[in-house]
């Protein structure tokens, strides 16, 4: 018995059909967040503010208050939400927990942990943009 079933593109959700390109936004990202947080070569801002290794809170605060950077690390992170959405949903159908009657269980699940993940990570920026945590 084959493992993929034929596919039926109308009942493909949207997390399903952008899979491919989110996991391409989430890599990039990841090389972003690490050249810009771990590395520091992505945020070199002057004699004012530098990179320094070791003062995460200082360079994080320094890095989102540039609004692109908070912006890219935002949309970067919906994106993560998606592709985590589907891929925890695809979790249970691999291992055979797809009975119907499973199916909002399923979905409440999915929902549950991208959104989990995409509110923590989405707050950080918002929180230095609205001047909740600074200098």
């Amino acid at each position: 018995m084959k493992y993929q079933s034929p596919r039926d593109y109308q009942v493909a959700t949207f997390a399903s059909r952008t899979m491919r390109w989110t996991g391409i936004i989430v890599f990039l990202f990841i090389i972003w967040h690490l050249a810009d947080l771990t590395w520091g070569f992505a945020n070199n801002w002057g004699a004012e503010g530098e990179f320094v290794r070791g003062h995460a809170y200082d360079n994080v605060v320094r890095s989102f208050e540039r609004v692109p950077v908070s912006v890219l690390y935002i949309v970067a992170n919906l994106a993560l939400g998606t592709h985590l959405f589907h891929g925890v949903w695809s979790l249970f159908q691999s291992m055979g927990w797809n009975n119907p009657k499973f199916k909002q269980w399923r979905r409440h699940i999915a929902v549950a942990i991208a959104t989990i993940v995409v509110v923590g990570n989405v707050s950080f920026p918002i929180a230095v943009l609205a001047g909740i945590v600074g200098e």
